[in-house]
Protein backbone atom coordinates (compact mmCIF):
# COMPACT_ATOMS: atom_id res chain seq x y z
CA UNK A 1 0.00 0.00 0.00
CA UNK A 2 2.84 2.43 0.82
CA UNK A 3 4.34 1.73 -2.62
CA UNK A 4 1.04 2.60 -4.28
CA UNK A 5 0.78 5.89 -2.40
CA UNK A 6 4.41 6.71 -3.24
CA UNK A 7 3.79 6.04 -6.95
CA UNK A 8 0.57 8.10 -6.84
CA UNK A 9 2.48 11.02 -5.30
CA UNK A 10 5.40 10.67 -7.73
CA UNK A 11 2.93 10.56 -10.59
CA UNK A 12 1.49 13.77 -9.15
CA UNK A 13 4.85 15.55 -9.38
CA UNK A 14 5.20 14.78 -13.09
CA UNK A 15 1.53 15.51 -13.60
CA UNK A 16 1.93 18.73 -11.62
CA UNK A 17 4.67 19.97 -13.94
CA UNK A 18 2.51 19.02 -16.94
CA UNK A 19 -0.45 20.79 -15.30
CA UNK A 20 1.56 23.99 -14.81
CA UNK A 21 2.49 23.96 -18.49
CA UNK A 22 -1.13 23.27 -19.43
CA UNK A 23 -2.48 26.00 -17.15
CA UNK A 24 0.04 28.66 -18.22
CA UNK A 25 -0.28 27.93 -21.92
CA UNK A 26 -4.09 27.79 -21.73
CA UNK A 27 -4.20 31.14 -19.92
CA UNK A 28 -1.76 32.77 -22.34
CA UNK A 29 -3.45 31.49 -25.49
CA UNK A 30 -6.95 32.34 -24.24
CA UNK A 31 -6.31 35.71 -22.61
CA UNK A 32 -3.41 37.11 -24.66
CA UNK A 33 -3.68 35.39 -28.05
CA UNK A 34 -7.52 35.27 -27.91
CA UNK A 35 -7.90 31.59 -28.82
CA UNK A 36 -11.13 29.81 -27.90
CA UNK A 37 -10.57 28.28 -24.44
CA UNK A 38 -11.05 24.66 -25.59
CA UNK A 39 -8.43 25.07 -28.30
CA UNK A 40 -6.06 26.68 -25.81
CA UNK A 41 -6.66 23.91 -23.28
CA UNK A 42 -6.06 21.21 -25.90
CA UNK A 43 -2.77 22.78 -26.97
CA UNK A 44 -1.77 23.14 -23.32
CA UNK A 45 -2.66 19.53 -22.55
CA UNK A 46 -0.67 18.22 -25.50
CA UNK A 47 2.32 20.38 -24.56
CA UNK A 48 2.55 18.91 -21.08
CA UNK A 49 2.13 15.34 -22.24
CA UNK A 50 5.71 14.67 -23.43
CA UNK A 51 7.25 16.01 -20.23
CA UNK A 52 4.79 13.91 -18.26
CA UNK A 53 5.75 10.71 -20.15
CA UNK A 54 9.48 11.28 -19.62
CA UNK A 55 8.97 11.91 -15.91
CA UNK A 56 6.72 8.87 -15.46
CA UNK A 57 8.97 6.54 -17.48
CA UNK A 58 12.22 7.53 -15.77
CA UNK A 59 11.15 8.40 -12.23
CA UNK A 60 7.74 7.06 -11.23
CA UNK A 61 7.71 3.69 -12.98
CA UNK A 62 11.43 3.33 -13.87
CA UNK A 63 10.83 1.69 -17.24
CA UNK A 64 13.47 -0.50 -18.84
CA UNK A 65 15.04 1.21 -21.86
CA UNK A 66 14.03 -1.44 -24.37
CA UNK A 67 10.35 -0.84 -23.56
CA UNK A 68 10.24 2.96 -24.02
CA UNK A 69 8.84 3.02 -27.54
CA UNK A 70 6.14 0.42 -26.84
CA UNK A 71 5.13 2.19 -23.65
CA UNK A 72 5.24 5.57 -25.37
CA UNK A 73 2.72 4.35 -27.96
CA UNK A 74 0.43 3.06 -25.20
CA UNK A 75 0.90 6.32 -23.31
CA UNK A 76 -0.13 8.29 -26.41
CA UNK A 77 -3.29 6.21 -26.83
CA UNK A 78 -4.30 6.68 -23.22
CA UNK A 79 -3.45 10.38 -23.35
CA UNK A 80 -5.79 10.74 -26.33
CA UNK A 81 -8.51 9.08 -24.26
CA UNK A 82 -7.58 11.36 -21.35
CA UNK A 83 -7.74 14.39 -23.65
CA UNK A 84 -11.28 13.45 -24.68
CA UNK A 85 -12.38 13.09 -21.04
CA UNK A 86 -10.54 16.33 -20.17
CA UNK A 87 -12.12 18.30 -23.03
CA UNK A 88 -15.63 17.02 -22.40
CA UNK A 89 -15.45 17.71 -18.67
CA UNK A 90 -13.92 21.13 -19.32
CA UNK A 91 -16.76 22.01 -21.71
CA UNK A 92 -19.34 20.60 -19.28
CA UNK A 93 -18.03 22.58 -16.31
CA UNK A 94 -17.60 25.77 -18.34
CA UNK A 95 -20.54 25.77 -20.75
CA UNK A 96 -23.18 23.80 -18.86
CA UNK A 97 -22.39 24.65 -15.23
CA UNK A 98 -21.10 28.15 -16.08
CA UNK A 99 -17.88 27.76 -14.08
CA UNK A 100 -14.98 30.07 -15.03
CA UNK A 101 -12.81 28.23 -17.56
CA UNK A 102 -9.64 28.24 -15.42
CA UNK A 103 -11.52 26.73 -12.46
CA UNK A 104 -13.03 24.20 -14.89
CA UNK A 105 -9.50 23.44 -16.10
CA UNK A 106 -8.41 22.65 -12.55
CA UNK A 107 -11.44 20.39 -11.96
CA UNK A 108 -11.01 18.64 -15.32
CA UNK A 109 -7.29 18.17 -14.69
CA UNK A 110 -8.04 16.53 -11.33
CA UNK A 111 -10.44 14.05 -12.91
CA UNK A 112 -8.05 13.32 -15.75
CA UNK A 113 -5.13 12.92 -13.32
CA UNK A 114 -6.90 10.09 -11.51
CA UNK A 115 -7.90 8.42 -14.78
CA UNK A 116 -4.42 8.77 -16.31
CA UNK A 117 -2.71 7.42 -13.18
CA UNK A 118 -4.91 4.34 -13.22
CA UNK A 119 -4.29 3.75 -16.94
CA UNK A 120 -0.54 4.41 -16.70
CA UNK A 121 -0.10 2.15 -13.67
CA UNK A 122 -2.19 -0.73 -14.97
CA UNK A 123 -1.69 -0.65 -18.73
CA UNK A 124 1.30 1.46 -19.75
CA UNK A 125 3.97 0.85 -17.12
CA UNK A 126 2.77 -2.49 -15.70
Amino acid sequence: MKGEIKKFLEYGVGGGVAFLITFALTYFLTEKAHFFYLISATIGYLSGFLINFIFQAFITFQTKKELYFKRFLKFILFQIFGLIVYSLSLAFFTDILNIYYLISLILSSGLTYILNFYLAKNFVFS
